[in-house]
């Protein structure tokens, strides 16, 4: 009699982990147009599940975007949108990761984490899946951006990029 091995467990994984796509945007001041003179930075990091099968039990799982927001002393958060747009200008927003009508003060650590789908898209993707957007970021057309109560037009920002495996 066979009995799975672990490391059979270990190759199934593997295998799964070939469809899971990463990327990340560290956002700092220089890169807002216009640039911005602080030391705030912050990480946001996705992970998109490239899974091409079709068992419709999946379709929502394997369209979302998972995204998670890190930051450093920043204070007054509003709002943290993912723009598309070229680098020096501003883009039109096409997710929403985070708003607060009422920003409180410091932030240092998680602001934010969560799943966007493909209903949650705006502007130029609104209607379109996810899939969309993660072709955007893979040609170096999206970012993030951080807006706060004292920089409403953005305080930091930074380009989506995808992370190569070791």
């Amino acid at each position: 009699m066979n009995f799975p091995t672990d490391n059979n467990k270990k190759q199934k994984g593997e295998e799964m982990k070939e469809n899971i796509v990463d990327f990340a945007a560290i956002l700092t001041g220089k890169e807002e147009v216009p640039e911005v003179d602080t030391l705030d930075t912050a990480l946001a990091t996705f992970q998109f599940n490239n899974n091409n099968n079709n068992n419709k039990d999946n379709d929502d799982k394997k369209e979302d975007l998972k995204y998670s927001v890190k930051v450093t002393d920043t204070d007054k958060i509003k709002e943290v949108h993912i723009h598309t747009g070229k680098p020096h200008e501003k883009g039109d927003v096409v997710a929403e990761l985070y708003k607060s009508e009422t920003p409180s003060g410091e932030v240092i650590g998680n602001l934010t984490d969560g799943k966007i789908r493909s209903k949650d898209l705006k502007g130029s993707l609104q209607g379109k899946n996810t899939q969309e957007l993660v072709r955007k970021i893979e040609k170096g057309e999206a970012y993030v951006d951080i807006r706060t109560e004292d920089k409403p037009k953005g305080k930091v920002r930074g380009k989506i990029k995808k992370l190569t495996s070791p």
